[in-house]
């Protein structure tokens, strides 16, 4: 047995202990060792509230049953010692976030007049969302709002970042008051209501300084060949040419004979399955398969694949299908299809769907011969129009009702080969060269049918090389869900006569989520000293080129967006001699070196914030710290 003495031949005790792990990270060496086990089972991590468990302590590989998260985490729920300075915060940044990169490295050099220090690592998009799914990404969690029809809905940031009983709330906060208030909004299906949830729901958060929004953009600034083409519509939040947003593509109209339109952008599909879908294959699929319902310009909801839909009580609504739809091989789309897919989607799926059809608990053909299809959830359902009908499609049940069997696909359909998908949608699969180029094809049959004959889709790697092809006319537009142009880039496009620069209404935002959880950020008061340290000003004004707007709120729901509540708060003013006093007063000093060093344990007050780590009026029912 390894011999875990201080030196002396004593034993470490168990707070020498932790200081031991936090001075090394949390030593390899210890990991998965037998006193490692022993001592992580000795200092048992507890919950105020224990309902909270059914999270922390229920999923296998994840929180408590995560060894690798069990060492990071303990030294963060120990008392400090006297003068123990602050931790190193640890900020994981994606490699294709440079703006993120610059703006972090300006508040670490700010930071460091009031004594704390950063620790700022890059890692590869797919490794950060690794590290932040796993909760490994450190102190603070930083992430972009990247838009998705179905993100409309305020319910896919209030509850999967900020709920206590939602994996994806990675500060671990876990505020009671407002987990009731989203418990309400999720189950209130009158919208009128359900607003002053959210907007309750909002001040909470700010209130509580969980997140702090860093900047509100960056803004929508696009560019096309007008020389060729007319007829581009803005769509809030979306922009003109993003495929999640694909209006422009179904209005566009051509000035020549020319109706085939080529529309760049840095990658392709990353599968031709939809039920497999991450990224790009989400939105173009929506444009080959119909969704139930869409959006307008504005951002509010409209039949599309649903000729309607009438609520029956708050558990069930009637949906009936638009007549006279057809699949792409001709086949027409019937209600029989529509309940299919809907019993597919609740047997097997378990990705991008599964989200909107969790609570769905059964279906019924009401009128075959109108199309009416009766759903019925398991309890009230507050996003049945701006969630669950964005999402779903229809599947053609000709194709997929016996395709996990004939490919042997267990029940997993995201293992699926979908060769050539074919929905109902606006646009139709055609020829498709993998990482090059992918025709869509016009659907004359459908009921907003494009002006063009065909998009191309062509694969041009980076920003540079894409705004090139835009001045020889090489393509048409620049597809923005992945890529936005900068004021300077903007201004170079604009040079070229056939070229209209175009700025839509955005409804963006950039965020860090502050591991609230641990020490130093469950002291309330330094979560406010903290906020004033960030200068919004410059994220917004040199990074991004002053495309984008200093926050008016810590809220995940920006003006705009149709769940904004307009009377929140605004974050802390960027202010190091106020950070600075509050963390006086707060019983924080100085060391010799300037480190910021913690509040003797036997502080009352320090003690008292650190225990309660909600704001005044707020109860913590997350993690306790350790005696």
């Amino acid at each position: 047995m390894k011999d875990l003495t201080n030196g002396s031949g004593r034993p470490i005790d168990r707070r020498s202990m932790l200081m031991l792990m936090a001075a090394t990270g949390g030593s390899a060496a210890l990991a998965g060792s037998w006193p490692f086990r022993a001592f992580a089972a000795d200092a048992k991590i507890e919950l105020e509230n224990p309902a909270y468990a059914r999270v922390y302590d229920n999923i296998s590989g994840y929180y408590l049953k995560d060894e690798q998260w069990i060492k990071e985490t303990l030294p963060r729920l120990t008392w400090p010692t006297a003068g123990q300075p602050i931790p190193e915060l640890r900020v994981v940044i994606p490699t294709n976030e440079p703006d993120t990169l610059d703006s972090f490295r300006k508040w670490a050099t700010d930071a460091q007049e009031i004594g704390i220090k950063y620790s700022i690592e890059q890692a590869s998009p797919a490794r950060w969302l690794e590290l932040i799914n796993k909760h490994q990404h450190g102190d603070v969690e930083v992430h972009p709002s990247i838009l998705r029809p179905e993100r409309i809905d305020p319910a896919e940031w209030l509850v999967s970042r900020a709920y206590g009983f939602d994996r994806r709330n990675y500060g671990e906060w876990a505020n009671q008051e407002y987990d009731k208030l989203i418990d309400l909004q999720t189950q209130e299906s009158d919208n009128a209501k359900r607003l002053k949830h959210v907007q309750d729901a909002q001040k909470v958060l700010c209130d509580d300084l969980y997140i702090a929004q860093f900047g509100w953009g960056p803004a929508i600034i696009e560019a096309y060949n007008k020389a060729d083409w007319e007829g581009v519509v803005k769509v809030r939040g979306f922009g003109i040419a993003n495929f999640n947003g694909f209006h422009s593509f179904i209005s566009l109209k051509p000035k020549s004979s020319r109706k085939s339109l080529r529309v760049g952008m840095t990658a392709l599909l990353e599968t031709t399955n939809i039920l497999g879908a991450s990224n790009n294959m989400r939105s173009i699929g929506r444009m080959i398969y119909d969704r139930l319902a869409y959006f307008d310009e504005n951002l509010n909801t409209i039949p599309w694949a649903l000729e309607g839909w009438q609520q029956v009580d708050d558990r069930t609504w009637d949906i009936k299908l638009r007549p006279g739809m057809e699949f792409h091989d001709g086949k027409p789309v019937t209600v029989r299809d529509l309940q299919f897919t809907f019993d597919f989607m609740r047997k097997y799926e378990r990705g991008i769907f599964w989200t909107a059809n969790r609570f769905l608990e059964n279906t019924e053909i009401k009128d075959e011969a109108n199309g009416i299809v009766r759903v019925r959830f398991a309890e009230p359902y507050a996003q049945f129009e701006s969630y669950f009908l964005q999402l779903n499609i229809i599947l053609p049940q000709h194709i997929w009702q016996n395709i996990m069997q004939e490919q042997n696909a267990g029940d997993d359909p995201r293992r699926l080969r979908i060769d050539k998908p074919i929905g109902s949608g606006p646009f139709s699969f055609g020829r498709h060269r993998k990482d090059t180029e992918l025709q869509l094809i016009t659907n004359k049959k459908h009921f907003s049918k494009p002006n063009v004959d065909e998009i191309w889709v062509v694969v041009t790697p980076t920003l540079d090389a894409l705004m090139g092809r835009l001045e020889s006319q090489e393509i048409d537009f620049i597809e923005s869900s992945t890529v936005s142009l900068k004021p300077t880039q903007a201004k170079q496009l604009a040079d070229a006569a056939h070229v209209e620069v175009v700025r839509t209404e955005d409804v963006n935002w950039y965020h860090g989520v502050v591991r609230i959880s641990w020490l130093p950020w469950r002291d309330y008061e330094f979560r406010r000293a903290w906020q004033h340290s960030i200068d919004r000003e410059f994220m917004v004004k040199v990074p991004w080129e002053g495309a984008g707007r200093v926050p008016l709120s810590n809220s995940f729901l920006t003006n705009g967006n149709p769940w904004n509540n307009p009377d929140l708060p605004k974050p802390p003013e960027f202010d190091l001699n106020k950070a600075r006093e509050i963390l006086k007063a707060a019983g924080y000093s100085w060391g010799s070196d300037g480190r910021l060093l913690y509040p003797s344990p036997d502080d009352k007050a320090f003690r008292e914030r650190v225990t309660k780590v909600c704001a005044d009026g707020y109860t913590w029912g997350g993690f306790k710290m350790l005696s």
